[in-house]
């Protein structure tokens, strides 16, 4: 009775210790994983500081439909340039009335937004500032 009593304490201790390694095992692995995750959003944020990645990723907001539909959809809610980005879209769709077109592609609005210097500044600052975004952005234009 008493070796039948060791031997259950001894396997339930070994089970409690194989169950907290692995869950130390987990933990270190998913701080490495953080931590790689963090140094290539820092990585990217800091090449995105460069006028010739700047121009690609303008290039990306205008050309690729979900980029451009977030970023659009932050910059008028976005208060700083929310009256400046209501002006162009209004001034851009009146130019394309004026020239007979039905209607303005959305490309062309985003390619009017990203013209403006300031907005231009808040579209990258969004960009920037979401990791998600700017891990697609970035694969986007091979980095």
């Amino acid at each position: 009775m008493k070796k039948t009593i060791t031997i259950l304490g001894f396997f339930c201790t070994f089970l409690f210790v194989q169950n907290t390694s692995a869950q130390s095992f987990g933990n270190l692995k998913k701080k490495a994983s953080e931590t790689v995750s963090n140094d290539k959003t820092a990585m990217y944020k800091k090449m995105l500081e460069k006028p010739e990645i700047q121009s690609k990723v303008k290039d990306q907001l205008i050309n690729n439909e979900d980029l451009r539909t977030k970023a659009m959809s932050f910059l008028q809610k976005e208060p700083s340039v929310k009256t400046d980005v209501a002006s162009i879209i209004k001034k851009t769709s009146m130019a394309s009335a004026t020239n007979s077109l039905k209607s303005t592609s959305k490309s062309a609005i985003m390619s009017s937004l990203l013209s403006n210097p300031k907005i231009a500044t808040v579209a990258l600052g969004f960009v920037k500032s979401n990791p998600a975004i700017l891990s697609k952005v970035m694969g986007l234009i091979g980095m």
